[in-house]
């Protein structure tokens, strides 16, 4: 007993001694990191809203007491001949699915340090900072802000995120391919909302939509793809409407307030997951398993060839690896522009509200198509399917493509290789001096070009022999993939159901 003691007396001092120690270091490490994220957004002028910091707890407790879920949540027990009880418990695991708990840390150092490294080192990033000031700056006090986007892949989250993060910090909507952990945990930390597409049952909806029309009506900027899913062809897909219906609905009890949306174009030189993407399409069975772990392996195996790309001519590093990621960003759209009755169409009945709802989300997804960049892939493609087939007549084709894009508004991504290019035209403009537009349009052309069919031919999907450019049969609908990236949409919400 005397033995137990002694050990006592020395074990437990040891222990009280180390946790108090590990307290002070975590809690120095803590206020040095917040400390230097302060400075970070100090310097870089980032504002966010109070309301990202509000306590999940608060959230969550709020809607649980929220009198209309309480209604449904009656209705729907009686519904399924169950309990109120069991239909909140319910509720309450969705609740802890969709509320965030966002985190300074999480978002921009672990998140945005992580995240910036693997898009630097895959892409080169084209990010229109000017357009998202000018949209920013459009958008009234107290609006509700939302930036609506395409959906080519699942890096659309990241590229987004990356290149707005020293302007905005962006709420997303998250599908099921984030359930998952340690996903789900790290983008609630990133102030992201996971939600169930597939989910069938309506209070799920309900839920969903008075969470988002709580933190929207507070001030915090979101956003969402309108597509709601990855296009499998290259084309725009019909755009959803359900979480347009859910943001509108603020209206219904806020009838005097704004909402602003500004659309967003995302495009690449190649998207990660464009094979099985396009092997979906052809009516094959989705990837499994073993098709996603090949994808990935493959990936692994060109992070050296990636890493090597680094190094040599400047113009050409990006193309080293998988090219341009490029984000560009359209004027602010407040939703009276296109619905001038909207706080009245937030009260219509369901079938009522959704088809406006339906012509709105079709608005919305032309002004995204319209603000989508031309990669040189992107451009590349449409020459090939246009059906030329030698190195001369893709770059007159490129040419006149990039002049048809121009001449409409359309943004070409352009980074590092055009600087000589970007040079030249802004010199002329500063001295007042004359510059021979067909030599430089036709040195756009040449190198977007070169750029495209040296990502094309290491990815092995054409081949250029005796100066022309070929494309083997099972090729054609990858390269047709990109080319559709810059069409109109073609699919409307309007023509059938949505949501």
């Amino acid at each position: 007993m005397g033995a137990a003691l002694r050990i006592a007396v020395i074990v437990l001092p040891t222990i009280v001694v180390w946790e108090l120690i590990r307290w002070f270091a975590w809690r120095k490490l803590r206020e040095r990191w917040q400390r230097s994220i302060g400075e970070w957004m100090r310097r870089h002028d980032v504002h966010l809203e109070h309301f990202r910091f509000i306590d999940r707890v608060w959230v969550r407790q709020t809607l649980l007491q929220d009198p209309d879920l309480d209604r449904a949540a009656a209705d729907r027990a009686h519904d399924l001949g169950e309990t109120v009880g069991q239909v909140r418990a319910r509720m309450e695991q969705w609740l802890d699915e969709i509320v965030p708990v966002f985190n300074l840390f999480s978002y921009y150092k672990l998140g945005g340090g992580v995240a910036t490294t693997a898009v630097r080192l895959v892409y080169e990033l084209v990010f229109d900072r000017d357009g998202l000031d000018a949209a920013r700056r459009a958008v009234p006090a107290g609006a509700v802000t939302v930036y609506v986007a395409n959906h080519r892949s699942n890096a659309d989250y990241v590229v987004l995120s990356v290149g707005a993060m020293k302007q905005v910090a962006l709420s997303y909507a998250v599908g099921e391919w984030a359930r998952v952990w340690p996903l789900d945990a790290l983008f609630r930390s990133f102030g992201s909302y996971l939600i169930r597409r597939g989910e069938r049952d309506p209070l799920y909806h309900r839920v969903l939509s008075r969470y988002l029309q709580l933190v929207a009506g507070r001030g915090l900027t979101t956003a969402f793809f309108l597509e709601g899913a990855l296009s499998r062809d290259g084309g725009f897909r019909v755009p959803k409407i359900g979480l347009l219906d859910y943001v509108v609905g603020v209206l219904e009890a806020d009838p005097e307030r704004e909402i602003v949306f500004i659309p967003v174009g995302i495009n690449f030189d190649r998207v990660l997951e464009d094979r099985n993407l396009v092997r979906e399409t052809a009516d094959a069975p989705p990837p499994r398993a073993l098709d996603k772990a090949r994808s990935f392996f493959g990936m692994l195996r060109a992070a050296p060839r990636m890493l090597l790309g680094l190094f040599g001519p400047a113009w050409l590093a990006a193309h080293r690896r998988y090219g341009y990621a490029s984000v560009q960003f359209g004027a602010a759209i407040p939703v009276r522009s296109l619905m001038p009755d909207a706080a009245e169409v937030a009260r219509l009945p369901r079938k009522a509200r959704f088809a406006r709802m339906a012509r709105l989300a079709d608005q919305l997804l032309d002004a995204v198509a319209a603000v989508v960049p031309a990669t040189p892939v992107s451009l590349v493609c449409r020459a090939l399917v246009a059906g030329e087939a030698d190195v001369p007549g893709v770059r007159r084709h490129v040419r006149e493509e990039i002049a048809e894009l121009r001449g409409a508004g359309r943004r070409i991504a352009a980074g590092r290789a055009f600087a000589s290019i970007r040079r030249a035209r802004k010199n002329a403009a500063d001295t007042h001096a004359e510059l021979d537009d067909h030599i430089v349009d036709a040195e756009e052309a040449e190198r977007v070009v070169d750029l495209a069919l040296s990502l094309l031919r290491r990815r092995r999907l054409v081949t250029t022999r005796e100066g022309r450019v070929l494309v083997a049969e099972r090729d054609w609908p990858l390269v047709r993939y990109y080319a559709r990236s810059l069409d109109a949409p073609k699919l409307r919400a309007a023509d059938g159901p949505g949501g």
